[in-house]
């Protein structure tokens, strides 16, 4: 069976999904092949089964502090079965409203595993059938996958970062390995919900790509937490030990963990699909791409995790459309200069530009802070925990980098990032009324900080 169309996207996660949607926008016959569920990992293993989960772990954590909040105390049992099916229900909705998009726009998703087979030509392969799909442009979208580290034995017990919010029970003691954004987000979810858990990262601090100071602040949160941290340490050994694991680190401690997370890295998916046949360039396991996401193959794109660079799924938004619009001949181009990153702790931290230490190295720089304890909003939702951070140019006001620890970080990244893509300079921000009460005053007090002109922060020498 052969089946055309103007514009082929190969994997629907984040970068094919999003671009399959713009190309049919723009009136084009479009095809979406996908050998498992539409929405990637993102939707089905990652970022959407992640935070349906850590909803959960706020639960039991506002309930064990009911008493602050004036009830009695209630006691707060994680039914881990429980969380789970209400995890895979948001995942099930999701990809169903994109299946639904799909239909409305009337792209074709083909299920199966899809391979280059020559300019304007893709295998699909499905039960061991095989069909041909024509079409005038191609955009490559599998994504990536977790690593394993080979130190780790085979065990029902041991998982890689797409499989653990699968889990049937409750770990007693759960070992992350990996101190990035992943082991992070799992380490402070498993223990909000009851589990004992300790985390071990190869170098010498956690988050490693981000600021030094707000990724110590992060550390000391969930030491108060009771989260247990090696950093600077590796896995020697691990034996399987009744059921659990007997697990010695390079620094002498001995650990014995019921279940094991392997949170270090991901590889993209671009073995086996035809890129080396078709002469697409490769750089190392990564598909070259210019600022047009175009291959070194005329009308063949690439989008998402398969190019490297930032592996995140709303990069992968981004440069799914982009794609998209050059291969139905609008003009655009992707710019990463303004990325916003976040980690979904509890608290959550969330990033945009350089760090303090990056910044440094280049440019004069001043730099303003402002605690959440100091702002209204933070106290009254309890919420004391966190850390506004704003690094700026000294001399052009430009903001650098900003950084935030706190109650919806994620949320309060956006507007610096929106400033830095526009070069908004900070003092705007500050000149900027900003509702109050609200969370997003801390970045009003920070910007009014970069010019010794915060509100509710005394004047350096004193103290409240």
């Amino acid at each position: 069976m052969n089946e055309s169309c103007d514009i082929a996207f190969l994997g629907g996660g984040p970068a094919g999904y999003q671009g399959a949607v713009r190309a049919a926008q723009l009136g084009a016959r479009v095809a979406v092949v996908e050998e498992k569920f539409v929405g990637g990992v993102c939707l089905n293993r990652g970022c959407i089964p992640t935070k349906a989960v850590r909803a959960s772990a706020d639960v039991a954590r506002s309930m064990r502090r009911a008493r602050e909040y004036g009830f009695k105390p209630v006691e707060a049992v994680p039914d881990i079965s429980a969380i789970i099916a209400r995890k895979q229900r948001v995942v099930t909705s999701l990809r169903r409203s994109i299946e639904g998009l799909f239909q409305a726009h009337r792209i074709d998703l083909m299920e199966g595993r899809a391979v280059l087979a020559g300019h304007g030509k893709i295998e699909l392969q499905k039960n061991g059938e095989l069909s041909v799909v024509e079409t005038e442009k191609v955009v490559i979208t599998t994504g990536s996958r977790p690593v394993g580290l080979t130190v780790f034995p085979e065990s029902p017990r041991i998982f890689l970062a797409d499989d653990i919010l699968d889990i049937s029970y409750l770990p007693d003691h759960l070992l992350v390995v990996g101190g990035g954004a992943v082991g992070i987000e799992m380490a402070a979810i498993f223990r909000e919900l009851g589990s004992r858990v300790t985390l071990v990262e190869a170098l010498d601090h956690i988050l490693p790509h981000e600021d030094r100071e707000m990724a110590e602040n992060l550390l000391s949160i969930l030491k108060r937490r009771k989260v247990g941290v090696h950093c600077g340490a590796t896995i020697d050994s691990v034996v399987k030990s009744g059921e659990g694991f007997t697990v010695l680190l390079s620094d002498g401690t001995e650990l014995t963990p019921d279940t094991i997370l392997q949170a270090v890295g991901r590889r993209a998916n671009t073995e086996g699909i035809g890129l080396e046949e078709l002469g697409i360039a490769m750089d190392g396991r990564y598909i070259v791409v210019d600022e047009h996401l175009q291959t070194s193959v005329p009308d063949h794109y690439a989008a998402g995790d398969v190019t490297g660079g930032w592996l995140l799924a709303h990069v992968a938004f981004a440069e799914g459309i982009c794609a998209a619009e050059n291969a139905l001949g609008r003009e655009s181009a992707m710019d990463h200069r303004v990325v916003p990153r976040c980690v979904f702790s509890i608290p959550e931290y969330a990033s945009v530009g350089i760090s303090e230490e990056e910044a440094r190295n280049l440019y004069p720089v001043s730099v303003g802070r402002f605690p959440f304890k100091s702002l209204g909003m933070a106290q009254a939702l309890g919420e004391l925990e966190g850390l506004v951070k704003i690094i700026a140019h000294a001399e052009t006001d430009q903001i650098l980098g900003a950084h935030i620890i706190g109650a919806h970080g994620a949320d309060l990244i956006s507007e610096i990032a929106l400033a830095m893509r526009a070069a908004i300079p900070s003092r705007m921000i500050m000149k900027t009324i900003h509702t109050h009460p609200t969370l997003s005053e801390a970045v009003l007090e920070v910007s009014q900080a970069l010019h010794d002109r915060a509100i509710h922060v005394p004047p350096k020498g004193t103290s409240l």
